[in-house]
């Protein structure tokens, strides 16, 4: 706004015009915003200055109310053709599920906040404000809570009318290892399986053509073979006697560690590499680059007991479920496998993932329950209904997926966290059940971490990179079911800095 005095010669009259700024100020009298103080009986607001009728058809041929409203109206007097509906905006723009926790918790406390709000103004949410009605409502002595909101509410005592609201908190997990150990030699290849943790506690991890045994209770190492061929998978038994070492030629090793004796050698008539492998009682099947799935027993001197064809590409990642009933396939085609362990034929194969399927982990509760993780160009975890083939749920981590592993924690309940790769090779923790991130470790690694580990008692995440580095991460709470069996609840048995040669 402008303001010009001018004197009249023939009058002592001061008169005074006012201009919104920039506005022309021929257009400005062709419209009468041109206000005269001299005299009282000129300043007309009711017709010249303010035609309701004459601003609408102007707004609604310019067609954006908000520029209009600019070089139209009087900013001092509202239209209610350019106002807000007086309602409370429903609109809940919630971050993805990829974001930072901090990003989460401030998303859900504007939610709490007007939740709140409502509450104590005795409306819901999106209720207009000013209306006419009956008399007011009576006010609820409890918010009215959505079970997807993540927070929850309790009342502040019995008949109390006040509120305690307890909103979404994130998970504290310490971004410094406990343990670190050194792993030279290790091959920087996404598609092999080169770390495995027994339920004795022994961690066995490949080092070229060479396996280590690191023993967690004692801290002690041992090396178990010296291999022709470079070791491309390593993989436990599930009572943790015996130790299968897959190898680039096809074959595969089964190994007495206790005793570390070599007691028999399985040759696969692939001729390639074994890039991954799971055990089921006394069967250990074998996923083949060539994209063949061979299993065999143990106990027979004709080992190879079946022969599964479904991928094209190699096999990155086989999981058994706890019960021997099913088990899950991942390839570098892009696909999963779900399978009947009775049966040659795949029971659902899925396509939803657009990179390669490494990270497999079957829910420990839920026996039906399967996670897959994709690689950088697919960035997601899925969850798979195994009974009846259909996707669950769907997160968006943002990163490599390169292991899956499941937890829980008083706070989130059902929880999952997956180690990747690109962009920043982070250790990160999902909620299953709010599917949002609570935690996270940025660049746990200073390369992208190729393969993890989840400890016997189900608390510390090993994970091992590209950068040769063995780290160990407390992530989960402690499972009390291993916990008196379990030599790393008590934490006092590991050295922190190990060499693993």
């Amino acid at each position: 706004m402008t303001s010009t005095i001018t004197d009249s010669p023939k009058s002592t009259v001061r008169r005074t015009t006012l201009r919104f700024p920039g506005s022309p100020s021929k257009s400005m009298k062709r419209q009468g915003s041109t206000l005269s103080l001299a005299s009282p009986t000129k300043l007309n607001v009711v017709k010249p200055d303010w035609d309701h009728e004459k601003i609408y058809q102007t707004l609604k041929r310019q067609g954006s109310s908000s520029a209009s409203l600019q070089t139209t109206t009087d900013r001092f007097i509202p239209s209610r053709y350019t106002t807000s509906n007086s309602r409370v905006s429903t609109e809940q723009h919630l971050p993805p599920s990829n974001a930072s926790p901090s990003e989460h918790i401030k998303a859900q406390s504007q939610i709490i906040y007007k939740r709140s709000v409502a509450d104590a103004c005795g409306i819901e949410v999106g209720q207009r404000i000013l209306q006419y009605q009956p008399p007011p409502p009576v006010s609820k002595s409890l918010v009215q809570m959505n079970q997807s909101s993540n927070f929850s509410t309790a009342s502040a005592g019995k008949g109390s009318m006040g509120l305690t609201i307890e909103p979404l908190r994130s998970r504290k997990i310490s971004s410094n290892p406990e343990r670190v150990l050194d792993a030279p030699g290790l091959v920087d290849d996404f598609y092999l399986n080169l770390l495995s943790w027994s339920c004795e506690n022994q961690l066995a991890i490949a080092l070229e053509s060479s396996c280590y045994v690191w023993n967690a209770n004692t801290g002690s190492v041992q090396v178990l073979s010296d291999c022709d061929h470079l070791i491309s998978s390593v993989r436990w038994s599930e009572d943790g006697s015996y130790l299968s070492i897959g190898k680039e030629d096809g074959t595969l090793e089964i190994w007495d560690v206790e005793s570390s004796t070599r007691l028999r050698t399985m040759k696969t008539h692939t001729g390639v590499r074994i890039g991954s492998q799971a055990w089921s009682s006394h069967l250990v099947s074998a996923g083949s680059k060539s994209g063949e799935i061979i299993i065999n027993d143990v106990r027979v001197k004709n080992h190879i007991t079946n022969t599964l064809h479904a991928h094209m590409g190699e096999v990155c990642g086989l999981e058994y479920r706890a019960d021997g009933q099913q088990f899950a396939s991942g390839s570098n085609d892009n696909t999963v496998c779900i399978w009947d362990s009775r049966s040659s034929v795949a029971q659902f194969t899925k396509t939803a993932h657009t990179a390669a399927v490494k990270a497999l982990a079957w829910n420990p509760e839920i026996n039906s329950l399967l996670a897959t993780g994709g690689g950088s160009s697919d960035r997601h975890i899925h969850f798979w209904n195994t009974t009846t083939g259909a996707r669950v749920n769907s997160i968006d981590t943002g990163s490599q997926i390169s292991s899956l592993f499941w937890g829980s924690s008083n706070s989130f309940g059902r929880e999952i966290v997956s180690t990747g790769g690109y962009p920043n090779n982070s250790i990160s923790v999902y909620s299953f059940d709010h599917r949002i991130k609570v935690a996270e470790i940025e660049n746990a690694h200073d390369s992208r971490i190729i393969s993890a580990q989840l400890s016997p008692d189900g608390s510390t995440i090993a994970t091992v990179g590209g950068d040769e580095n063995l780290k160990f991460y407390k992530v989960f709470n402690q499972n009390k079911k291993r916990e008196q069996s379990s030599a790393i609840a008590q934490g006092k048995q590991m050295s922190k800095i190990m060499t693993i040669r």
